[in-house]
C-alpha cells in the first residue's frame, strides 16, 4: 500500500462516516496504521504532529487532553501538511473543538440550575466553536451548539437565530439533533405563533425531548393555556416522578387556577426528595399570601432564608408582608439586610420608603425617593414618572397639596398623557378650591381611561357641589355619576352618594333622597347623613375644601447617612428573639 493510496483512504474514511466523531474514529486507526510502517515520516513537516494528535485523540479521557489534540492539529496545520493530511488535520481539529465545547457545557445544558460560572464557559467556547465553523461551516452540531451558547442572557439573539437556522437546514436526516435546533429557535422567537410552531415541531421529531415538553408547558403558562400546560408537564413526571422542575411548574399551573391544595401536593413532592428545595418554600408563601394567610406566608419566607440567608427576593418578600402586618421593625431589618446583600437596591429602598410613610415619617420617605430620581436620570421617563407620582402622594399624605402639584406638573410635562398623574393632580387640585384646573384634569385622564369609576365619581363630584355656579352641570354630573354607579353595580356609598348630589343639583331632590337614603343605609359616615338631610330640605349640597399647607418644615434625611446600614454577618446563623422564630438580633 503506497503512502499516496493510504491517504486516499484517509480522505473517503472521513467523508463516508455518518458523523464527524464518527469520522475521525476510522481517521485515528488508519492513520496509526499508516503512521507504524513509517512510510509517510518525512512526506510533510506537520505530519508528525498530525500522527501525534491522533494517538492523544484515541486515548483521550480528559478535558486537557482534547486540548492537546487542538494543540498539535493547529501546530501540525502550521508547519504544512500535504492536501489529503490537511482535509483530515481540519477533519480533526474540527471535531475536537467541538467535543471539547460539548463537554464543557454539560454544566449549562445537563443540570438545574446551570453552573454559576456558565458565563466563562461560554466566552472560552465561543472562539472555538468559531473555530471548527471556520474550518468546516457546514458542521451542524457546531451551529447548534453555537446557537444555544447565542442564546443565553447577554447573547446575541440575531446571530443565535443566524446559525440555528444553519443547523436545522443541515440536520434533516437526524431528527433528534433538529429537534434540539427547533427546541432551540423557538426560545429565541419573539413571536408566539411562531415560538408555539417550533416547539410542536420539536416534540413531533423526538417526543422524547422532554426539555421541549417542559418549555412548551411553560409557553402554555405564560399565555394562560393552563389545561394544556398541565398535559404537557404530566408527561415529564411520567418520565421521572422526582422531576422537581415539573412538580414547581405543575404547581405553578394550579396556583394559576386558584387550585391551591393540588398545587401544594405538588410542592410537597419537592420537600419530601428535597427538604431544602427553596422554591418550595417560595411558591408556598406565595399561595398563602393569594389565600390571605400573611402569617403563613411568612412562616415559609422564614423557612426559604434559613436555606438561603442571600435570598434577596425572599427577604424583600418577607418585608412587604410585615409592613402590611404593621411591623415595622421587622420589615425594617429585612430591608437593612436586603441593602447590605445589594446596596442601592431600588426595590428595597421604595419598600423603606413606604414603611416611613406608614410611620408618618414623610420627610425620610420623600428623601428615598429623591434617592431613587438621583439614580434613575438615565432611564425611561415611566420609571421617573412612577418614582415622582409616588413623592406626589407622600405630599398629600403630608397635608402638602401644592407641593403636590407641583410634582405631578413636573410629571406631566414630561409625560403629558400620564393618567395616573393627571387624577392624582385633579384630586390634589379639589383639596385646594380649584375646581376649573380639577376639571379639567379629570376630562383629560376620563379620555385616557373613560371607564374608571374613580375618574368618573370626582368628576361627577365637582360637577354637581361645586359652590362656583360656572363650572357646575348637573345633567352631565347625573350621566357620569350614573356610569361610576353601573361600572360598581352600585355597591359605593360614597359614588351612590355623588348621584344622589348630582340629581339634587338638577332640583330633582325625589330621587336625591332615594339614592342618598341608600347611600345612609350602606354606610354611617356623618357626612351622607348630612348630606340626605340637606336633600329633604330641598337644597344641594355644596362643597369647597381650601387645605392649608403643611407650615412645618419637611424633615428630608442627610444623603450622606442614608444608606448607613448595620454590620452583621449574612451567611451565618444568628440569634433570634422569642416572638421571631426567623429574625436576626442587631
Amino acid at each position: 500500500m503506497t503512502s499516496s493510496f493510504v491517504r486516499a483512504a484517509l480522505v473517503r474514511a472521513i467523508h463516508g462516516a455518518s458523523t464527524w466523531l464518527a469520522r475521525i474514529t476510522v481517521v485515528a486507526c488508519l492513520c496509526l496504521s499508516l503512521s507504524s510502517t513509517g512510510r509517510c515520516q518525512d512526506e510533510a513537516p506537520g505530519l508528525q504532529d498530525l500522527n501525534d494528535a491522533t494517538t492523544t485523540k484515541l486515548s483521550a479521557r480528559q478535558l486537557q487532553d482534547l486540548e492537546k489534540v487542538v494543540e498539535l492539529c493547529e501546530s501540525a496545520l502550521t508547519k504544512g501538511l500535504d492536501d489529503d493530511n490537511k482535509t483530515y488535520a481540519e477533519d480533526l481539529l474540527s471535531a475536537t473543538l467541538y467535543e471539547e465545547c460539548s463537554r464543557l457545557c454539560r454544566v449549562i445544558f445537563d443540570q438545574q440550575p446551570p453552573n454559576p460560572q456558565w458565563p466563562d464557559i461560554r466566552k472560552l467556547c465561543l472562539p472555538k466553536l468559531n473555530r471548527a465553523l471556520e474550518l468546516r461551516p457546514k458542521m451542524a452540531s457546531s451551529q447548534l451548539l453555537l446557537a444555544r451558547l447565542l442564546s443565553l442572557p447577554g447573547g446575541d439573539r440575531a446571530e443565535a437565530l443566524a446559525k440555528v437556522n444553519q443547523a436545522i437546514a443541515l440536520l434533516e436526516d437526524d431528527p433528534d439533533n433538529l429537534s434540539e435546533a427547533h427546541l432551540t429557535r423557538a426560545r429565541l422567537h419573539e413571536n408566539h405563533d411562531e415560538m408555539k410552531k417550533d416547539l410542536d415541531v420539536a416534540i413531533e421529531l423526538n417526543p422524547r425531548n422532554f426539555d421541549a415538553w417542559r418549555t412548551r408547558g411553560l409557553f402554555y403558562l405564560s399565555t394562560g393555556e393552563t389545561e394544556k400546560a398541565l398535559s404537557d408537564l404530566r408527561q415529564l413526571l411520567e418520565q421521572n416522578p422526582d422531576d422537581v422542575v415539573a412538580h414547581q411548574f405543575i404547581a405553578q399551573a394550579f396556583r394559576q387556577l386558584k387550585q391551591y391544595d393540588e398545587a401544594i401536593e405538588h410542592l410537597d413532592k419537592i420537600t419530601e426528595n428535597d427538604p431544602n428545595a427553596l422554591v418550595a418554600f417560595e411558591l408556598r408563601a406565595r399561595i398563602a399570601e393569594e389565600r390571605g394567610d400573611l402569617d403563613a406566608a411568612i412562616d415559609n419566607l422564614n423557612q426559604a432564608i434559613r436555606i438561603n440567608p442571600r435570598y434577596l427576593n425572599g427577604i424583600l418578600s418577607r418585608a412587604r408582608l410585615r409592613l402590611a402586618q404593621e411591623q415595622m421593625d421587622l420589615a425594617q431589618s429585612d430591608i437593612n439586610r436586603a441593602l447590605q446583600l445589594q446596596p442601592g437596591l431600588p426595590q428595597a429602598i421604595l419598600l423603606r420608603s413606604l414603611v416611613y410613610a406608614a410611620q408618618n415619617r414623610f420627610g425620610e420617605a420623600i428623601g428615598d425617593l429623591q434617592q431613587l430620581l438621583r439614580r434613575s436620570e438615565n432611564e425611561n421617563a415611566a420609571g421617573v414618572a412612577d418614582i415622582k407620582l409616588q413623592m406626589g402622594t407622600y405630599y398629600e399624605l403630608d397635608q402638602r397639596p401644592r407641593k403636590a402639584i407641583e410634582t405631578y406638573t413636573e410629571i406631566l410635562t414630561a409625560t403629558p398623557d400620564f393618567q395616573p398623574a393627571l387624577r392624582r393632580r385633579g384630586d390634589a387640585y379639589l383639596s385646594v378650591g380649584k375646581h376649573a384646573e380639577a376639571i379639567q384634569d379629570y376630562e383629560a385622564a376620563m379620555k385616557l381611561t373613560p371607564d374608571d369609576p374613580g375618574i368618573l365619581n370626582n368628576l361627577a363630584w365637582v360637577l354637581a357641589t361645586s359652590p362656583r355656579d360656572e363650572v357646575r352641570d348637573g345633567k352631565r354630573a347625573i350621566e357620569i355619576a350614573q356610569k361610576a354607579c353601573d361600572l360598581t353595580e352600585f355597591k359605593l356609598p360614597h359614588m351612590i352618594s355623588t348621584l344622589a348630589a348630582a340629581y339634587a343639583e338638577t332640583g330633582n331632590f325625589d330621587e336625591a333622597i332615594k339614592w342618598s337614603e341608600k347611600a345612609v343605609s350602606d354606610d354611617t359616615e356623618e357626612q351622607l347623613s348630612k348630606e340626605l338631610e340637606s336633600y329633604r330640605e330641598k337644597k344641594a349640597w355644596r362643597e369647597l375644601q381650601e387645605l392649608q399647607e403643611n407650615p412645618a418644615a419637611l424633615n428630608l434625611p442627610n444623603a450622606a447617612n442614608s444608606n448607613e446600614l448595620p454590620n452583621f454577618d449574612l451567611d451565618k446563623p444568628q440569634p433570634v428573639p422569642v416572638d421571631d422564630p426567623a429574625e436576626p438580633l442587631r
